[in-house]
């Protein structure tokens, strides 16, 4: 894992500011020590994902020529999402201490930088932008629609509306994701059921869930993605449904090794992987190791996380409690979700963070974004002899192949 990560990014600085962030974000939480950074300019990451290859053959030994083809590729673009929070110190403290490390500011933009980055590490992992949508119709074939699940990146806000299209002759589907060029591929839904509609650009994609029967002729219609939430997509969106392993059984599965070499089979990428589980998990990890002969796992040190961690089959084990133990699967109500990522700039896992194309060991947040991060002085207040400042963070997760994640769902946490 030698890519750039924030805490090693921020022991090179000489910006007395960003020093002070430095000691903020000091943490032992695994994901957010060890995923690594990529500084973009923009309000959006670009994301080139790589689609079907051309096709290749054997010829004969008169050299005839072959047909032509060529490959295919998905651009996406991956909005930044911003985090903002305002603090307020009263100003004859602030005069008598003043405004650098160690002041009453100064140790408060601490704690307003403290929750900043643990809101980033919580959303890393649970983020999602969309939380409802609109439909231009609920008539007749779209009253069909009981629900939809909502993938990575659909932006009404920023790119419009997106658009429904059913085909009652074939009883076939289709999506057109905000701001793509034309509908993905149809759908067939003859049966009840849940079913993944695509759009042109097959990285933007629903879950929509009909009953059949309530759709009996053509339809066209728009659909608008609303968020309450504002953040961005977390590991929890980014799945491709392709990369999602539901339980076996019906309420839920016990955690195995099996699992986990299962979860190694999907991951294709293969560079930097690192499992991500709740420490509950890790816990029956090591149950499992000593059940099985009394077997202590590899111990692997990492860049920018800060003591040991354990593997298996040489991949870290990363331990984070913001994955939840709440999902619900048949009789158990706690079971939760094991992650397997290639944490890489390249083909992987990585957060984009604003600021400029590359870290500037000076670069000071108070004048400019730092890896993400800006503080801005607001000045005296109106209404209080108080001056406030503002905390921001812009940036976003973002992912280059869909065959760099992997979630196994329905694990039994107890």
């Amino acid at each position: 894992m030698a890519a750039l990560t924030l805490p090693e990014a921020l022991k090179r600085t000489r910006s007395p500011a960003m020093g002070m962030i430095a000691k903020s974000i000091a943490t032992t939480d695994a994901l957010g020590a060890v995923i690594p950074f990529k500084l973009i300019d923009g309000t959006a990451e670009p994301v080139p994902r790589e689609g079907a290859l051309p096709n290749t053959e054997f010829i004969g030994d008169d050299g005839a020529a072959t047909e032509e083809s060529t490959g295919e590729a998905d651009m996406i673009h991956i909005p930044v999402r911003r985090i903002v929070g305002n603090l307020d110190v009263d100003a004859l403290a602030d005069d008598l201490t003043g405004s650098g490390p160690g002041s009453q500011r100064g140790e408060q933009v601490q704690k307003k930088v403290k929750a900043t980055w643990r809101l980033v590490k919580n959303k890393l992992v649970n983020g999602g932008h969309v939380t409802g949508h609109t439909l231009g119709s609920s008539a007749d074939p779209f009253s069909a629609v009981t629900g939809i699940d909502y993938g990575p990146h659909l932006d009404s806000s920023r790119r419009g509306p997106g658009s429904l299209k059913y085909v009652h002759a074939t009883t076939s589907w289709y999506f057109r994701a905000p701001g793509d060029v034309d509908y993905g591929p149809a759908v067939e839904a003859a049966a009840d059921g849940s079913f993944v509609l695509r759009s042109w650009n097959e990285s933007y994609f629903i879950t929509a869930t009909l009953d059949v029967s309530l759709a009996t002729g053509d339809g066209e219609t728009h659909i608008r993605f609303t968020s309450s939430s504002k953040e961005f997509d977390g590991l929890k969106e980014l799945v491709d449904p392709g990369q999602l392993i539901d339980p076996v059984n019906a309420n839920g599965d016990d955690f195995s090794i099996n699992l986990l070499d299962k979860m190694l089979r999907y991951e294709k990428i293969r560079s930097n992987r690192a499992f991500v589980m709740h420490s509950a998990l890790v816990e029956q990890y090591y149950a499992k190791l000593r059940a099985a002969g009394g077997f202590q796992p590899q111990m692997l040190t990492i860049p920018g996380y800060t003591g040991e961690v354990p593997s298996y089959r040489s991949v870290p084990i990363l331990e984070d409690d913001f994955i939840g133990l709440d999902e619900t699967v048949g009789s158990t109500p706690d079971a939760t979700s094991i992650y397997l990522a290639s944490l890489d700039t390249d083909e992987g896992v990585y957060l984009a963070a604003a600021g400029g194309s590359q870290f500037p060991a000076d670069g000071d947040p108070r004048a400019r974004v730092v890896m993400g991060f800006r503080i801005v002085d607001l000045g005296e207040r109106d209404e209080a002899d108080h001056r406030r400042t503002r905390v921001k963070w812009y940036g976003t997760p973002a992912i280059r192949s869909k065959l760099a994640l992997v979630r196994k769902r329905g694990v039994k946490s107890s």
